[in-house]
């Protein structure tokens, strides 16, 4: 009988030391959630996708489009400043060339103007057009914007 409950005990024993290390290793040892979902554009670049749509059915209208999917470099260095940047929107024509490129610009850009000039001198010297808007522009102004871009 002893024996038993020898036995009985370091079961139990066993069993709330597992208990434990569970409870004080719980987030180690199970997965938890790395990834999660995120919009890939805000409200307010939403209602500019929406307008470039209407504006110019003839176009692709492509948003966050990575620098480097627009650009390169031999140097490392140089594609070092690039790398991370994306613009808001790129104007593909049929052919899939690039039109212009447009970027806006909400209230977080405020103080980031000479940041904002850099990247736009990126794009402007390897020869795209870059169009800036603080607001979403009416149908009639990006017409003529881009007509006169281009």
């Amino acid at each position: 009988m002893i024996p038993l409950l020898h036995y009985l005990s370091i079961t139990i024993g066993c069993l709330a030391c597992c208990l434990l290390v569970y409870i004080c290793y719980k987030q180690y040892l199970e997965s938890r959630q790395v990834y999660f979902p995120k919009r890939v554009i805000t409200d307010f670049e939403y209602k500019m996708f929406i307008r470039l749509n209407e504006a110019f059915p003839q176009y692709h209208v492509l948003a966050q489009v990575a620098f480097s999917s627009l650009m390169t470099s031999d140097n490392y260095k140089i594609r070092r400043q690039f790398n991370r940047k994306v613009t808001d929107f790129v104007l593909l024509d049929q052919q899939l060339n690039v039109v212009v490129i447009i970027e806006l610009d909400d209230p977080s850009h405020i103080g980031k103007e000479l940041e904002d000039s850099k990247r736009d001198a990126m794009l402007n010297e390897a020869g795209y057009i870059v169009l800036r808007y603080t607001d979403v522009p009416s149908i009639r102004h990006l017409r003529k914007d881009i007509a006169y871009a281009v």
